[in-house]
């Protein structure tokens, strides 16, 4: 008869643990961590130093994170931005899907330590935000990860200028991120350029011609250019001027052929909807949505649909579309009474339906919470 092994003698038997259990990092970083949006991964940064390297430094990483949550549509927000460093942010399928909208609140006013106290914002790109300051200062800041930077001042030849827009675009060529500012006075239009991570600005080919940027607009970056809507200033003729970023040399994009005479009397906007520059045309109480699909062909612009008149709600114009569903819901904004609000226009069933918040006072734009760094 065997002898018994006494109890305390006795070999336990493994019992699976985390670290029994443990996944490749790369696994980790690629399947788990880059699906997560930005405020969870914050968090997570203290779980351990490689994590926090990976979040916090790691470049690759957040480019991937980007690129997976650019494409996710319940990731893209609709940002406003007030004057006072304050932003409100929903995501934009909570306007589609809900009668009731809930805005986050940032507060970047602790982190600028209040040297600023006033700012319009210019632009977005890829998470950060571009802030004008005034004519010759700008700031770029992502409220993700709650870090900015003031840009060097800029100097113009000539002080007598009357207005700069700023514009933050990327250039996959340099693989880095520049703002392109347009100044603008009586006389000339200058254009110059800062990339980040250096101090200085550089003057490329001034804007050409007589041509005057419609509004105070910054420019629409898509396919590698920079767009903007221009009249000219002894006529009613509009097209769009554009820059390539990698030749910095510019061109002319006429603009759709319209069943009517387009005149300045017209309320144009350019912007990016489906990945394609647009543009949003506002005449006798109907608002018209074009892409250009192919960018660079005029007889690619395609009407993507024509926005009715909302009679019944007594509003005066429609200004501008910032996003299309896929089932073809247009968030757009328009003015009553001096007052900007959102509306939710249902193209199919031809229904229009306005969101619980109105009234802002802020600067609206699609957003995509990201871990770049605008430093």
């Amino acid at each position: 008869m065997a002898k018994k092994t006494p109890p305390l003698l006795r070999r336990k038997q493994p019992q699976p643990t985390l670290t029994s259990l443990h996944l490749p990092f790369h696994l980790v970083e690629q399947e788990i961590l880059c699906k997560l949006p930005v405020k969870h991964l914050l968090r997570l940064r203290c779980v351990c130093k490689s994590w926090n390297s990976l979040i916090s430094r790691d470049s690759n990483f957040a480019n991937n994170h980007l690129r997976l949550s650019t494409s996710r549509h319940d990731r893209h927000h609709l940002i406003l931005s007030s004057p006072e460093f304050v932003l409100f942010h929903s995501p934009i399928s909570s306007f589609f899907s809900s009668a009731h909208i809930t805005m986050s609140i940032y507060s970047l006013r602790e982190s600028l330590n209040k040297r600023i106290l006033y700012a319009n914002r210019a632009s977005t790109c890829d998470g950060i935000i571009c802030f004008k300051i005034d004519n010759s200062s700008a700031l770029l800041c992502n409220p993700s990860i709650r870090k900015f930077k003031i840009l060097p001042p800029l100097a113009f030849s000539d002080e007598g200028y009357f207005q700069t827009l700023y514009t933050l675009v990327y250039d996959r060529f340099t693989n880095n991120y520049k703002i392109i500012a347009v100044y603008t006075s009586s006389r000339k239009k200058e254009v110059h350029v800062h990339t980040l991570g250096t101090d200085y600005w550089t003057r490329i080919q001034d804007y050409p011609g007589p041509n005057l940027i419609r509004g105070s607009r910054s420019g629409t970056f898509v396919n590698d250019s920079l767009n903007w809507l221009t009249h000219e200033s002894d006529s009613c003729a509009q097209y769009i001027v554009s820059l390539d970023l990698e030749k910095e040399s510019y061109q002319k994009l006429l603009l759709p052929v319209f069943d009517v005479h387009f005149t300045t009397s017209c309320v144009a906007t350019l912007g990016i909807l489906r990945g394609c520059l647009s543009l949003f045309c506002y005449r006798d109480m109907f608002c018209d949505v074009w892409i250009m699909k192919e960018y660079g062909n005029q007889k690619s612009w395609t009407k993507l649909l024509t926005v009715p008149p909302m009679r019944d709600y007594h509003y005066y114009s429609y200004s501008e579309v910032f996003y299309i569903s896929k089932d073809d819901q247009v968030l757009m904004e328009v003015m009553k009474s001096g007052y900007f609000t959102l509306v939710v226009y249902d193209s199919i069933n031809n229904i229009f339906k306005i969101p619980n918040f109105q009234n802002y006072a802020m600067t609206p734009d699609v957003y995509v919470e990201s871990l770049i760094s605008p430093l």
